[in-house]
């Protein structure tokens, strides 16, 4: 999702979304009949931008100058909370199908969560392949609306690293800019972690009251790299920003009995130990650090653009 601005008409905002970079957008718009470039303003990242456009364009519609044209007569303050709170409607956790429902992850798979203050996660994995019942791993929080939980599948283990399993590299941003000139600084990183097949992400919510809070299961096939992003950073006692793994509430019972059918559940489809090791046969994790752009594709160069870099 991205917001816009051409300096020839600065009273009105573009609200639109595409599966390139905003700026690749803003230069294809540029070239239409229009004096002056567009201007990106803001950008997010999300699972079902199309379904987050659509409710967007669907709450501005009394800002919209024109049923059929993605501009409308807002402040740029406006537009980023109807973004956010869109994004929180279309792909929130109300959005996904509760528990007993298994949601698996498999190689190549990218899920956005967007969460909201308070939210919480629990990890759990059976620590050896023949184990009778899995075990929690950790507990994480939100600590502000708007934040971002990213999950990114891949068949490599050497791609992924985790802060809390110690991994080499892991306090390093994989993505740390939204653009290809390193301009547009991508949200603060305040987590880091990894999943492995056979591991179980339960997200929990209950702002709505105990009697309404709900589960949603994640299970891994492969290895996932897990971020936490946040543009509203909250600080602890030491005045540090809040991390993915601080906890500033207590684990309520309503998550407590989720947890508990959770260990309950069958055995997962897959299953790899959390921290391998080569003299055993298994590949080793946060070997083969990648790129920004393979976490995010559409900062690779576009061919056309490299055509015209050729001599």
């Amino acid at each position: 999702m991205y917001i816009q601005r051409n300096p020839a008409f600065p009273e009105m905002l573009k609200i639109g979304y595409s599966d390139r970079l905003a700026e690749d957008r803003a230069k294809e718009l540029s070239r239409t009949s229009v004096p002056f470039p567009f201007e990106v303003l803001f950008r997010t990242v999300s699972s079902h931008a199309e379904n987050v456009e659509r409710a967007v364009h669907r709450l501005l519609t009394a800002q919209r100058v024109s049923a059929e044209r993605e501009f409308f007569r807002a402040s740029l303050e406006t537009a980023i909370e109807a973004i956010r709170h869109c994004q929180g409607e279309a792909t929130g956790i109300n959005s996904w199908e509760p528990i007993p429902a298994i949601h698996r992850l498999r190689a190549d798979d990218r899920v956005i969560l967007p969460l909201k203050a308070g939210q919480l996660f629990a990890l759990t994995a059976r620590p050896h392949l023949l184990s009778s019942s899995a075990k929690i791993l950790d507990y994480w929080q939100a600590h502000s609306d708007g934040d971002l939980l990213e999950i990114h599948a891949t068949r490599d283990p050497g791609h992924v690293a985790g802060i809390s399993d110690d991994d080499p590299g892991a306090y390093e941003d994989p993505v740390p800019f939204l653009d290809r000139d390193g301009t547009a600084r991508n949200s603060m990183l305040l987590g880091r972690e990894r999943l492995v097949a056979g591991d179980r992400l339960v997200w929990f919510s209950d702002e709505e009251g105990p009697a309404d809070a709900r589960g949603v299961v994640f299970e891994v096939d492969a290895f996932c790299q897990v971020t936490y992003r946040t543009s509203a950073p909250q600080r602890g006692p030491l005045d540090l920003p809040l991390l993915l793994n601080d906890l500033e509430r207590d684990i309520p019972s309503a998550m407590g009995a989720l947890i508990r059918d959770v260990l309950a559940l069958s055995p997962p489809r897959s299953w790899a130990p959390r921290n391998p090791r080569e003299e055993d046969g298994w590949a080793v994790v946060a070997t083969d650090p990648q790129p920004p752009e393979y976490w995010l594709p559409q900062l690779e160069r576009r061919r056309k653009d490299l055509r015209r870099e050729r001599p």
